[in-house]
C-alpha cells in the first residue's frame, strides 16, 4: 500500500475505550479506558492535535424508550494519548456526529430533541464552550456533511424526511431537500459541489434470543435502499445507485469517489445464522456504479480513508473489527481485532450492543 504514515484512532461504545493502531503495523500502539458513556463519533483538529468525541446516552441505543442521553465531549490529545477535558453540553443532549470548522476554528454537533432544544450545537475549542446553536425543523440531527470551505454544512435527521442545509455564515438553515422515507449519513465532496446521503432509514429488530438483528420486513410503497447524490447549489437529487441490504456509512475519498457499507441480516427464523458479513462499495461519483465492492465484518457502520485515499477502514458494529481495505488493489488486506473480550465476537445474548468508530489522524 501508498498510504502515508498516520494512526488509526476507534472507539468502542459499550466497553467506552479508546484505541490507537499505527497503520503500517496494524498494532496497538496505545490505549485510554474508562471513558464517559457512550462514546461516538470523533472529529480531529490538526491544529491542536486534538480530537472530539461525542458521547451520546448512557446505555442504549437509537430509538430505545428510555435511555439516558449523555451531553458531553471529550477531549482526547492524540500525542499525549489522554483525554484532557470534557466539555458540557446541557442545556443540549444526545450529540451523535462531530464537525471540525477549520474556516472559522469551531465545533459542530448534531443533537436530539429533549427538552424543546435540537439542531446544531456550535462550540468554541478555545474555551471549550457552547457558544451557538441552530434550531432546525426535523427533531433529531444524527449525522453532518460539511463542505470543505465550511459555507454550508448538510444534516441528516434519521426519521426526519428531509436533509438540512445550514449556511454556517449567517447560522440558518437556507434549504431543506426531501428524502421522504429518511435517511443515514451523508458526506460531501471534496469540490464541494456535491452532497451524498444514504436513504431510507435503517429498520432493524434486536432478535435477542437468536443473538443478532434482523431486518424489517419492507412495507408496501417502500423504496429501494439507495445512495443520494445531491447538488450542493441547486439542493436537486441529481443521481442514485441502489443496492439490496441497508446502506449505513457514506463517505466520500479524496478523489471525489463515495464508499459506502451495506448491512446484511439473518432471516428471523434462522436458528445459527452465523455471521453474516456486511459489504463495502467503491462507487464512481460522476456515474454512479460501483467500481468494486469487498467483503467486511458484521454491520459495517463507519468508514473513513487515509489522508492519500489510498486505504479505507472500515468500523464494523456487531464485528467488534475493523476491515481495511487497499483502495487501488481493490482488496481487504486486514482486519484488526479489537480488544474487548470475548462477547465482542457476537451480538450478545443481552441485547446490548457492541460497536465501534474509526478516525485517522496524521
Amino acid at each position: 500500500m501508498t498510504t502515508e504514515r498516520c494512526e488509526l484512532v476507534v472507539s468502542n461504545t459499550m466497553w467506552q475505550h479508546l484505541e490507537f493502531y499505527d497503520t503500517e503495523t496494524f498494532e496497538e500502539v496505545a490505549r485510554i479506558d474508562d471513558l464517559i458513556a457512550q462514546p461516538h463519533e470523533m472529529a480531529f483538529d490538526h491544529k491542536r492535535r486534538l480530537l472530539y468525541l461525542t458521547h451520546t446516552y448512557r446505555a442504549g441505543g437509537y430509538g430505545e424508550k428510555g435511555q439516558e442521553h449523555a451531553h458531553e465531549l471529550s477531549v482526547i490529545d492524540v500525542d499525549a494519548r489522554k483525554v484532557v477535558d470534557v466539555i458540557d453540553l446541557r442545556p443540549y443532549y444526545g450529540p451523535h456526529d462531530v464537525e471540525f470548522d477549520v474556516e472559522r476554528d469551531l465545533i459542530y454537533t448534531g443533537v436530539e430533541r429533549v427538552d424543546g432544544r435540537n439542531g446544531v450545537v456550535v462550540v468554541d475549542p478555545e474555551t471549550r464552550t457552547v457558544v451557538d446553536s441552530i434550531p432546525l425543523e426535523p427533531n433529531n440531527s444524527h449525522w453532518l456533511g460539511l463542505t470543505p470551505d465550511a459555507s454550508r454544512l448538510f444534516v441528516a435527521h434519521k426519521e426526519g424526511v428531509q436533509v438540512s442545509v445550514v449556511d454556517l455564515a449567517a447560522r440558518e438553515v437556507v434549504g431543506a431537500i426531501p428524502v421522504p422515507h429518511g435517511t443515514e449519513e451523508v458526506d460531501c465532496s471534496p469540490d464541494g459541489r456535491f452532497a451524498y446521503v444514504a436513504t431510507p432509514i435503517m429498520k432493524v429488530l434486536n432478535n435477542v434470543s437468536q443473538g443478532a438483528m434482523n431486518r424489517l420486513p419492507a412495507a408496501e410503497g417502500d423504496p429501494p435502499t439507495q445512495l443520494l447524490k445531491i447538488d450542493a447549489a441547486t439542493h436537486e437529487i441529481v443521481g442514485s445507485i441502489d443496492f439490496e441490504g441497508i446502506v449505513c456509512a457514506v463517505r466520500v475519498a479524496p478523489d471525489g469517489s463515495v464508499m459506502v457499507s451495506e448491512m446484511l441480516f439473518p432471516e428471523p427464523d434462522e436458528e445459527d445464522p452465523g455471521e453474516v458479513p456486511g459489504q463495502v462499495h467503491l462507487i464512481d461519483a460522476d456515474t454512479m456504479t460501483r467500481r468494486f465492492q469487498v467483503q467486511a465484518g458484521e454491520l459495517p457502520f463507519t468508514i473513513r480513508f487515509s489522508p492519500d485515499g489510498a486505504t479505507a477502514y472500515v468500523a464494523n458494529l456487531k464485528s467488534g473489527t475493523v476491515t481495511v481495505v487497499d483502495v487501488p488493489a481493490r482488496a481487504v488486506v486486514h482486519t484488526i481485532e479489537q480488544h474487548v473480550g470475548a462477547k465482542m465476537g457476537g451480538l450478545p445474548r443481552d441485547g446490548r450492543r457492541p460497536g465501534v468508530t474509526a478516525w485517522v489522524s496524521h
